[in-house]
């Protein structure tokens, strides 16, 4: 027997022959049988049950050969098996790929069909994303707390294909932040999801407008202000998430206090900006101005009310103002407090003669203060008081305008002068008067004047004015005195007349001294003045030197010793200070009727003697260097037993 049909048959019947001899017998048995059985037809009703499955997912074949079995194959002449079943039975299969089944029908006796009937299972993936975008950083668009993205698509594999799904698309607007985009794949297997970051960043700083800068007046008496509405400021912001802040203080200063206002938005982006508060204090000095009289020429007779109309200049609710008033007569102080206007009209009795300055001082809510001296309130005689003087003297250089370089041999001046109570009329005052400078310059004459006024300071100090003509020697016509009342010619024109003399012998510490002022009344120009430039009240300083002078007052006159903002009576002096304020040095001008030297002492504002100046002599004019820093001295100028204090200001 060929040993290759041997073998053929021995894989086929599925054993392995003993012996040739018992094979032999075998094949005998089975060729009966094998006559006796016809060859199958091929399978029908091949199925596949689902025939489209997930990878992992089972699939039921069937084939039905009636009286049969089924064999199953991946190849349609493969001799390899996958499996067999029954006819009409399930056969399960697990394909990783799409895969066509063959079904062969065999009899018992293993006669197998002559064709093979197929069925094909398709197999689906589930997706897999193979790449996504990388992560994406830009900055916001401006104005916008976002931006638009675009990105490309994910890459992405699986059967059927896939469907991606993106939780932010591309080209949608992406808000400032870190957004992750999902993406996700999905088919009927399932699905499967990566992601990336888009990342937006604000770059834009937000923008402010502060409120209004704010002017302010403090309170009266507070140099400070609570409680400010500093107002809103106007903030825009692409993203509109910020907070504001500023650093004002609870309570305003005087002056200027910038406030710094900082808006710092939700991605750490701030701003600041400024807005000043200016506070004015109520502690502006006020000025005091316009201090007027109610009295004509600010001439009042003794024992009358004199009223002084006083205003001053202020910053509003700069009160309330007190007001204190020497009347510069001994008397009490006229004080005025609680005063909300800028103006008041205090009034006051003089039973004293003379020529008053009262000391008029303010203060303020703040108390703030300003002093001003009022010049000058001519009290007048009424009652039996007069005065005389005969004699001559020699006029300082420049008392006569017209020569001012009028040399010494033509100095003197003789002249007679009367002041004396009008008959019949009480407070009215008429007289006589002639002048004359020698060397035929001028002369001054009247028989007969009519004063306006004869004060009397101290019982040896008289001040009296009047008008009268004035001539140019050889000028009047033979017509001496007679033209203040009746000589109408055209050689005289009405002048002035200022005369201020005192009485050595009421006043033994002093000389008989005189000063004559003369001037045009109608356009107010000096034609004569022995004290050029200074004020018209001013002591006497020019010394007869023959004759004398005479103050005729009751034996009760009782002397007085006071000051008027730089002016003494009764032996004392008159002191002027200038410039005040000064830049440098100052010059101080004291003139007095005592001979005695005076003593000046300089002081600070706490009361710290800075500067002494001793034995300085009177009636002249000295300089004060100093090397002061700036600010505000007291200068006191001693003379005997009287001293006098004056306010200066270094600038």
């Amino acid at each position: 027997m060929n040993t290759n049909f041997y073998n053929s048959l021995s894989n086929h019947f599925g054993f392995k022959a003993v012996s040739k001899t018992l094979f032999i017998i075998f094949l005998f048995s089975y060729s009966s049988q094998l006559f006796a059985q016809s060859v199958p037809a091929a399978p029908t009703s091949v199925t596949a049950s689902p025939s489209v499955i997930c990878m992992g997912s089972l699939a039921s074949l069937k084939a039905t050969s009636p009286g049969n079995s089924i064999r199953w194959y991946t190849e349609s002449t493969s001799t390899v098996t996958v499996g067999t079943s029954a006819s009409g039975a399930n056969f399960s299969v697990s394909p990783s790929v799409a895969t066509t089944y063959y079904a062969e029908a065999y009899t018992s006796l293993g006669i197998a069909s002559a064709t093979r009937t197929s069925v094909t299972v398709i197999v689906n993936t589930i997706p897999e994303i193979i790449s996504v975008p990388q992560d994406i950083m830009t900055s916001n668009t401006p104005g916008d707390c976002g931006a638009i993205i675009n990105y490309p698509s994910v890459t992405v594999v699986g059967i059927p294909a896939p469907s991606v799904i993106y939780s932010q698309p591309s080209g949608t607007h992406f808000q400032v932040g870190t957004t992750t985009v999902l993406t996700t794949a999905v088919n009927t297997c399932g699905s499967s999801s990566l992601s990336f970051d888009v990342t937006v960043n604000d770059v834009e700083y937000p923008a402010m407008v502060t409120p209004p800068n704010i002017n302010l007046t403090a309170p009266s008496g507070s140099t400070t202000v609570s409680n400010v509405d500093l107002g809103t400021p106007i903030v825009t912001d692409n993203c509109g998430e910020y907070t504001i802040s500023n650093n004002a203080p609870s309570t305003f200063p005087g002056g200027t206090t910038v406030i710094t206002w900082t808006v710092t938005d939700s991605h750490g982006h701030s701003v600041t900006t400024t807005q000043s508060v200016t506070v004015v204090v109520s502690n502006t000095a006020p000025v005091l101005n316009d201090i007027t009289s109610n009295d004509a020429d600010n001439i009042i007779a003794q024992f009358t009310c004199a009223t002084l109309n006083i205003g001053w200049l202020d910053e509003p609710n700069g009160g309330p103002y007190t007001i204190d008033v020497d009347w510069r007569d001994s008397s009490a102080h006229t004080v005025l407090t609680g005063v909300s206007a800028h103006s008041v009209t205090p009034s006051h009795t003089y039973n004293k003669t003379g020529v008053f300055a009262p000391v008029i001082k303010i203060s303020d809510g703040s108390n703030a203060k300003d002093t001003i001296v009022f010049k000058y309130l001519v009290v007048y005689i009424v009652g039996n008081y007069s005065t005389t003087t005969e004699g001559e003297f020699t006029a300082p250089a420049g008392s006569l305008v017209s020569n001012p370089n009028l040399s010494l041999c033509n100095r003197k001046v003789e002249f007679g002068v009367e002041c004396k109570p009008k008959a019949c009329h009480p407070g009215m005052f008429d007289g006589e008067v002639e002048i004359e400078l020698n060397g035929g310059h001028f002369e001054f004459e009247t028989e007969k004047i009519d004063w306006d006024y004869l004060a009397v300071s101290a019982c040896f100090l008289a001040t009296f004015e009047g008008s009268g003509y004035l001539y140019p020697e050889g000028h009047h016509n033979g017509c001496h005195g007679r033209c203040h009342g009746g000589c109408n010619n055209n050689s005289g024109h009405h002048y002035g007349i200022l005369i201020v003399q005192s009485d050595k012998y009421k006043n033994t510490s002093n000389a008989n001294k005189v000063r004559i002022k003369i001037w045009n009344i109608d356009n107010g120009a000096i034609v004569f003045d022995t004290q050029m430039g200074a004020p018209d009240y001013a002591l006497p300083t020019t010394t007869l030197s023959k004759g004398c002078v005479k103050v005729k007052v009751p034996n009760n006159c009782v002397p007085r010793l006071e000051d008027a903002d730089g002016m003494m009576f009764t032996g004392a002096f008159q002191t002027i200070v200038a410039p005040n304020p000064f830049t440098s040095d100052f010059k101080i001008d004291v003139s007095s009727m005592s001979e005695s030297n005076i003593n000046v002492e300089i002081y600070d504002v706490v009361g710290k003697l800075v500067q002494s100046i001793p034995n300085v002599s009177v009636n002249e004019t000295f300089t004060v260097q100093n090397d002061l820093p700036t600010g505000v001295y007291f200068v006191r100028i001693t003379q005997d037993e009287n001293s006098q204090v004056v306010r200066v200001i270094k600038q």
